[in-house]
């Protein structure tokens, strides 16, 4: 086999080998999660992809590696800029959540307003294709009853178009009322988007800061909470108990997290 074909079919096989076993897990962390070995196999990648260009023309060969290299490219940067903003969020504790209209699963219309008369968790996360909201979307689903024995409703806002919105639930049975906000208005309103790397309809887009914000029955905001890096969220059981904090009257709960 020419070396240069076998270079580049070594760096895809290497960019495969990362992006199986990228899938992050919510784990008990409150530091970032590094995915290190993902990592090194994406820079043996475009390692491989170089070796390539150099040991020869070979047509085939340098398609393939940069079908290669881009990926790896792409995720290196992705993971190494994981820093988000630091911004003042268009709300206040004691005051009413910031009213917005958005489109559910199936395209019907759901204001927010229209759910008071009990608790909610109000999510904005990055939309469907991004492996840490739907881990953090996953951890929420497995601490639904608990919520709902509270009284506490779920809801998760992102930047999905419906028909994305009505597949990724088609795949996931969970008890949360996932929104689509394709125009970001509802992120605009609370002034929780920015513009950043995506690989979806990018490359760069204006995108969530994934936030969790407690609302409560009358539609007050109880407590916030914005991630500071998009690959460390709130742990589930740490919010479930702050919950119980608010809503039973009990002193608040020390939540796991950091801080925003």
């Amino acid at each position: 086999m020419n070396t240069a074909l076998l270079l580049s079919i070594l760096s895809l096989g290497s960019t495969a080998i990362a992006i199986a076993r990228y899938r992050p897990k919510m784990k008990r962390n409150i530091g970032p999660l590094h995915p290190r070995f993902e990592q090194l196999m994406m820079i043996v990648a475009i390692g491989f992809a170089l070796a390539t260009f150099v040991s020869g023309p070979h047509v085939a060969a340098v398609v393939i590696a940069i079908l290669a290299a881009l990926p790896a490219l792409l995720f290196l940067v992705a993971t190494e800029t994981s820093g988000l903003p630091a911004i003042q969020p268009a709300l206040a504790t004691g005051t009413c959540a910031p009213d917005f209209t958005a489109l559910d699963s199936s395209g019907g219309e759901v204001r927010l307003s229209d759910l008071r008369g009990s608790p909610l968790l109000l999510k904005f996360y990055r939309g469907y294709w991004c492996h840490y909201c739907i881990a953090e979307l996953e951890q929420l689903a497995g601490f639904e009853s608990r919520f709902t024995a509270l009284g506490v409703k779920l809801v998760a806002v992102s930047s999905d178009t419906v028909e994305e919105l009505a597949k990724f639930r088609s795949k996931h049975d969970w008890n949360i009322l996932l929104l689509a906000d394709p125009d970001l208005a509802a992120h605009r309103l609370y002034n929780l988007a920015h513009r950043t790397f995506t690989p979806r309809r990018g490359p760069f887009r204006e995108l969530a800061i994934p936030t969790s914000i407690l609302i409560d029955a009358d539609g007050r905001v109880l407590w916030y909470e914005l991630a500071r890096d998009f690959r460390v969220r709130p742990q589930a059981e740490a919010i479930l108990d702050l919950a119980r904090g608010f809503l039973r009257n009990a002193p608040r709960p020390r939540l796991d997290a950091q801080a925003a």
